[in-house]
């Protein structure tokens, strides 16, 4: 992680974060001078948190992005600066995005396997099934991605409403808690009855290996997955 820390590649990592760049919008955006970026994603490539290719149109610049490693590193720095600026929610208090999510648990019997899955759950739910939840989705080179939602899973473990076992930052299992549990049935049997049948209508996708899942939306969805 000493790497991480030197002038300018924690912000080179929060950048391609965001998507893939050209080498001199990453300069500008990071606002280091030349030398100093070249060297930093010199070493951040060596490492394989970044790699460069060249782009397939005129003027064939370079264009760099995130390794998976890089993006496991990029977002645990992200994970870390929140967290300071962050304020720390209260135990069992969850506003509106969090009780979407803890419904959507309930909904599919408490538990959802990966944030992958999780993700694409939550996306099919607003596309495929027309229930408008807060959750916003981008296009994303594994598909619609919502940066909300591994937020919000933290801010609900730190309130004590959901268990997430993960490895590093990727989530293995989200399960609800017993106090989540009554706390995500009360919003589950507010909602009206049709929105509550089409929560439970994906149970179909939740119990999709996760690269049957991954391709159906990839396929259905083109223009929400950005191919690189």
């Amino acid at each position: 992680m000493y790497r991480l820390r030197r002038s300018r590649a924690p912000e080179i990592l929060l950048s391609l974060l965001e998507g893939p760049k050209h080498v001199r919008e990453l300069q500008a955006e990071v606002k280091g001078s030349a030398l100093t970026v070249e060297m930093r994603l010199k070493e951040l490539i060596r490492e394989g948190l970044v790699r460069e290719q060249e782009s397939k149109e005129w003027p064939f610049r370079r264009v760099l992005e995130l390794t998976p490693e890089g993006r496991r590193m990029a977002a645990i720095l992200k994970l870390e600066a929140s967290a300071i600026s962050r304020p720390v929610r209260r135990k069992g208090e969850v506003g509106e995005r969090g009780k979407w999510l803890l419904g959507l648990l309930y909904a599919l019997g408490g538990t959802v396997e990966g944030g992958v899955r999780l993700q694409k759950l939550l996306f099919l739910l607003k596309r495929e099934l027309g229930v408008d939840h807060p959750y916003r989705f981008l296009p994303h080179l594994h598909g619609p991605y919502s940066e909300e939602i591994p937020d919000e899973v933290m801010e609900l473990e730190g309130a004590g409403l959901v268990k997430v076992e993960r490895e590093v930052l990727e989530p293995l299992l989200c399960a609800l808690t017993p106090e989540g549990e009554r706390v995500a049935r009360e919003f589950f049997e507010g909602l009206p009855e049709e929105v509550r049948r089409k929560m439970e209508e994906l149970r179909k996708f939740s119990g999709m290996r996760l690269r049957e899942l991954l391709d159906y939306v990839y396929s259905r969805y083109p223009e929400d997955s950005k191919y690189l």
